[in-house]
């Protein structure tokens, strides 16, 4: 009897690469039973398995040729990827680490790894694995989208960017990479370029849609089109994507309508099933807010403990040097300008005028920024550019000069300022695009720790300062779950929060008296009792005119589509009470911290009854 003759290797190759992937496997079968241990055979044979989503048959055969080739760590890695699909990802970590021992420099392990460390939470080695694949092999998505995403985590906005910069050009990445970009995108407040990628990823790929709907939900819900996520969010099919970001996305929809207590038990039932680990901690943060808004206050303390618990997780990996009791998580208020320092600026006849200086909108974190800026922002000859940190690049433009900051703000020259604004107005540039008459709107609460900057460069600048009752300051603070490691780390204890908020307010107080700049005080809860004197006040200061164009703020937030601040979905509701006062359910938490706060209470004309 003949025996049939096989197929060749490159022959079930090819099939594989033309989608014949059941002949392949009938194939790749028929050498095995003649060849049991041939690799090439056995490879193709796992790879048409998982063509066919049977990754447990793919598995064994992985396994085997990591025994019949050990030292290859393509094997290891195909291995681990395999272990990856099924949600070992233990067993997957400890191959893709074997695989990159044996071939340290492949940016394709790398990358694999790194993919594997974001699914297991941890944003600090993600972004560790997917730069180093980055710079070894640029032309990889994978490196760049969730090196992207990581990168954001670690509050490195300027990194995400700059890997994501050219991504209008990238070809369709197919069902698995398209929906993560699109997040990426979101979070960079790229919202129309990831909704048009979402919506032909629903339209390309209708296996996919699940995924890409999800995701256009939370973009949707992001961007204050509450109607149009809700229709998007019924129409899915419950189950048909990952449990827990279904029930996150169904929460934060019903927390914005206002269903509380719908949203703390999606919020429950979503943490209770999931991983506990450091990406968690936003949701934890959710979930506290769904219990205060149902005035759950003791549920809201605790999901808070468990936020915060995760945070600092992360934060110690990035900045375990502000974990130590005495540590300053805002150091720059270590570095103040003293009288004999500024007594030795020189003048400078340049600076440009109040009407062509920035205005300058600061305050503690959640003391009412958000609301001022999008008033001003529905001026007409005014512009925001949202929250940027472009006085923080001024100040490093300073010292790649060999200047120390502030100490050597008395030796720069005239051209050193010139120098400095420009580097300035560049970077405001890249965001806004101002005509020759409009104004800019530079809102960031923690430019009142960069006064000395403010001022040396724009000595004639308007500045607003919010302000808002301290202990509701120190709350809302608390219940927020910030990026920046440092913030991470401040706002872990309201002791800390506590003590760090009057640091920050003396330092704002020396340097305001010894300036003197142009500054408005306005009371959060002044502008809410009375919005239309209020807003004179403003309008007088900044010598406006058209003051009701500001009452309009609402329509224009919500029109303007992403606002990257957490005030997002509150700047589109009408204004309200609800927010004042709230310490006063927590008063027994904040009891402790009142001496410490006492003074800038009184300081600001509140009080701690």
């Amino acid at each position: 009897m003949t025996t049939p003759e096989l197929e060749s290797i490159e022959t079930i190759t090819a099939r594989l690469q033309a989608g014949h992937v059941d002949a392949a496997e009938r194939s790749a079968r028929a050498r095995l039973e003649r060849h049991p241990e041939e690799p090439q055979a056995t490879l193709l044979l796992a790879v048409a398995l998982g063509m066919q989503n049977r990754v447990n048959e793919a598995l064994s055969l992985y396994k085997r040729l990591t025994e019949l080739e050990p030292m290859q760590p393509a094997h290891w890695s195909n291995l681990a990827t395999a272990q990856r699909e099924i949600n070992e990802l233990v067993a997957a970590e400890t191959n893709y680490r074997h695989a990159l021992k044996l071939e340290p420099g492949n940016p394709v392990l790398l990358s694999n790894l790194g993919v594997l460390r974001w699914q297991r939470g941890d944003a600090v080695e993600t972004r560790d694995l997917m730069l180093a694949a980055f710079r070894l092999d640029p032309s990889l998505p994978e490196p760049r989208i969730y090196g992207a995403l990581a990168s954001y985590e670690c509050a490195e906005t300027s990194v995400a960017e700059n890997l994501l910069a050219d991504h209008a050009q990238w070809l369709y990445l197919g069902p698995v990479l398209e929906p993560d970009l699109a997040a990426a995108l979101m979070q960079l407040g790229r919202t129309v370029e990831a909704e048009q990628r979402l919506r032909f990823l629903i339209q390309r790929h209708p296996e996919a849609a699940p995924l890409a709907r999800l995701r256009l939900v939370a973009l949707l819900e992001r961007v204050n089109r509450l109607d149009d996520a809700e229709a998007m969010l019924a129409a899915l099919v419950p189950g048909s994507v990952d449990r827990e970001e279904e029930f996150a996305a169904r929460a934060a929809l019903a927390a914005r309508r206002g269903r509380h207590a719908e949203a703390v038990k999606l919020y429950r039932s979503h943490l209770q099933g999931s991983q506990v680990h450091v990406s968690r901690a936003p949701q934890w943060f959710a979930l506290a807010k769904a219990c205060d808004a149902a005035g759950d206050v003791l549920g809201a303390m605790q999901a808070l403990a468990k936020a915060h618990e995760l945070q600092l997780q992360h934060a110690t990996q990035l900045v375990p040097e502000l974990l130590v009791p005495d540590a300053e998580p805002l150091n720059i208020v270590r570095y103040r300008v003293d009288a004999g320092s500024h007594a030795r600026w020189m003048e400078d006849p340049a600076a440009p005028s109040a009407a062509k200086s920035p205005i300058f909108v600061l305050g503690f974190p959640r003391s009412g920024t958000t609301l001022l800026e999008q008033m001003l922002d529905a001026h007409p000859g005014l512009q925001a550019m949202d929250e940027r940190a472009f006085l923080q690049d001024v100040i490093e433009a300073m010292q790649s000069r060999g200047l120390q900051y502030p100490d050597d703000l008395d030796r720069l020259s005239e051209a050193d300022l010139d120098r400095l604004r420009s580097v300035y107005w560049k970077r405001v540039a890249e965001i806004v695009s101002l005509a020759p008459d409009d104004r800019l709107v530079d809102k960031n609460p923690l430019n009142m720790l960069r006064l000395p900057m403010i001022h040396r460069l724009f000595p004639h600048a308007r500045i607003v300062l919010a302000l808002r009752h301290p202990c509701d300051v120190i709350l809302s603070n608390f219940m927020q779950s910030y990026r920046a490691p440092a913030f991470q780390v401040l706002c872990a204890s309201l002791d800390r929060l506590a003590r760090g908020y009057v640091n920050a307010m003396q330092f704002w107080l020396h340097h305001a008296d010894l300036f003197r700049p142009a500054v408005l005080e306005l009371r959060y809860e002044d502008l809410l009792a009375d919005f239309a004197t209020q807003s004179r006040r403003v309008a007088t200061h900044l010598d406006l005119s058209d003051v009701d164009a500001m009452a309009k703020f609402q329509a224009h937030a919500r029109a303007k589509g992403f606002i990257s601040t957490p005030s997002y979905a509150q700047v589109v509701e009408p204004l309200n009470t609800k927010a004042v006062g709230r310490w006063q359910r927590y008063r027994e938490y904040l009891e402790p911290v009142l001496p410490v706060l006492l003074p800038m209470i009184e300081r600001w004309g509140y009080t701690a009854e």
